[in-house]
């Protein structure tokens, strides 16, 4: 396990928003005071440098002045599973490198955020999974969800596969709920989540349409999420982040 306080990101499937609530997170974080950095140590589909990848998007929506091969270790421009990208690209992920990589990152920020490649049971090569690689790190996740048909299911699937690793679940997120979405079970999928998965969901972020601005995002965070789970989590209670409130250096990532 990497000693410090740090949260796993992960998602019942790929597309499901990992990315906005990571990015989302770590400035609202921010915002209570706390010096936040962030990585993606593996995406396939883009290389790291390709604004439209989720490494950039994560580095431009934080402002992150961290260079953007920290926070995205690998790359692979193939939009299949990192293990698959890197076995056709000739490449292999040094798994004990990068958890090196991750214990320097966390030592100079109060907590790091590491946002998973898909979902939970991803290939990344080797034999290795997502679960794989976060059961090595040890920290606690944080599953990213759907709010549609289906995810009440899905959710609790991800959430037993974590729980099995030996790994706590601080909660879920539910991303992307469209007001005028007229499925009848959308008010109801977060209880059921808590109720099935015995698991707190945090709240749900509205879909944010096609453009908004990072700092959008972070007050959508700020007014939708229960952040105290995580906030406890580090052994930190909320009225100490609020005295380091305006010290934090909000590129320090």
């Amino acid at each position: 396990m990497i000693p410090g306080n740090g949260l796993f990101v992960t998602a019942t499937d790929t597309g499901v928003g990992k990315t906005v609530v990571t990015a989302g997170l770590v400035r609202s974080l921010r915002k209570k005071g706390f010096r936040i950095g962030v990585m993606k140590p593996m995406q396939s589909g883009h290389l790291r440098t390709d604004p439209e990848g989720d490494g950039m998007r994560l580095k431009n929506w934080t402002e992150s002045q961290t260079p953007i091969d920290r926070i995205v270790p690998y790359s692979w421009s193939l939009p299949v599973a990192p293990g698959l990208a890197a076995y056709l690209a000739g490449e292999s992920v040094d798994i004990d490198w990068l958890l090196q990589e991750i214990h320097m990152m966390v030592q100079i920020n109060d907590g790091l955020l590491i946002e998973g490649a898909g979902g939970w049971l991803v290939p990344i090569g080797n034999g290795w999974t997502i679960a794989d690689f976060a059961a090595a790190i040890g920290w606690p996740t944080l599953v990213v969800a759907r709010p549609g048909l289906g995810t009440v299911n899905h959710t609790a699937l991800t959430v037993a596969a974590i729980r099995q690793r030996g790994l706590s679940v601080t909660g879920v997120v539910i991303n992307g709920s469209k007001p005028e979405d007229p499925s009848p079970d959308l008010p109801y999928n977060a209880q059921l989540i808590e109720e099935v998965a015995d698991v707190p969901v945090l709240g749900t972020i509205p879909w944010l349409g096609d453009t908004w601005s990072p700092k959008e995002l972070e007050e959508t965070i700020l007014s939708h999420l229960n952040l105290t789970p995580i906030l406890h989590l580090w052994n930190r209670k909320e009225e100490i982040a609020h005295d380091h409130l305006g010290t934090s250096d909000p590129t320090s990532s």
